[in-house]
């Protein structure tokens, strides 16, 4: 039987979404990871909310200006340390758009992922491409992945697809089991966005799941050990773990 390595203690966050992330939800992420010290600190993508590239969007997103919420989303990335970024489906949008027929479009989304490649070098961090269902990171016997899935037992799902998992994606704090031979669990960090001022969700009953939070713990070469921190809905003041 081969000895467990040294352990390592782990962060993961998500879904923060540029300028959408409250100033108090930003101080209580920065306070737990001066309190707990992470070796690793994992966004799981969506650091960017980019609205106004989005496909359909309202005349409200069209309008939200892209240099401030790129700027807010990196800070973030830069304030934790980052070790390792994952793209979500919202960075996804700029990627596509350097393809763009629209030269206007195609330039902005040009200097965004440059910003975002500068940002992942300076801090040297392993940045991850949005590949959807394909993207993954392991961590002991656990997968890191932004998320594809959206639905009411999306948690679960993603567990009974990959196994161990954490991921972001759904912007609903959870932890579930997977309904396979190997008992998988499956961990959602929810969001760290200021859940009323995300428009384009504001008439979805879904919406009122919604809640922040993250997920920390420790793992080794072949094991992980985490933990779910949600934060009440409404409560300014972060109770944290650590």
């Amino acid at each position: 039987m081969n000895p467990v390595r040294k352990w390592r203690r782990i962060l993961f966050v998500g879904c923060s979404h540029g300028a959408q992330l409250p100033p108090e939800n930003e101080a209580a992420i920065l306070k737990f990871i001066r309190n707990f010290a992470p070796h690793d600190r994992v966004h799981l993508g969506d650091f960017i909310d980019l609205g106004a590239f989005r496909s359909g969007a309202r005349d409200s997103e069209m309008t939200d200006r892209v240099q401030p919420d790129c700027e807010a989303g990196l800070s973030f990335l830069e304030k934790i340390k980052a070790t390792h970024i994952l793209c979500g489906n919202h960075e996804a949008r700029v990627f596509r758009e350097l393809n763009s027929s629209n030269a206007v479009r195609s330039f902005a989304a040009s200097q965004v992922v440059g910003a975002i490649n500068d940002t992942a070098k300076r801090l040297k961090a392993n940045l991850v491409p949005y590949t959807g269902v394909w993207q993954g990171l392991k961590f002991g016997n656990y997968i890191a992945t932004h998320g594809t899935m959206y639905s009411e037992n999306a948690t679960r799902d993603h567990a009974e697809a990959y196994g161990n998992i954490v991921h972001a994606h759904t912007h609903r704090a959870a932890v579930a089991k997977g309904r396979r031979i190997d008992n998988p669990t499956g961990f959602c960090v929810g969001t760290l966005a200021d859940i009323p001022c995300i428009d384009y969700a504001s008439t979805r009953r879904s919406t009122l799941s919604w809640s922040s939070g993250f997920v920390w713990g420790e793992y080794s070469d072949t094991e992980t050990v985490l933990w779910l921190h949600e934060q009440p809905r409404g409560l300014k003041e972060w109770r944290l773990p650590v």
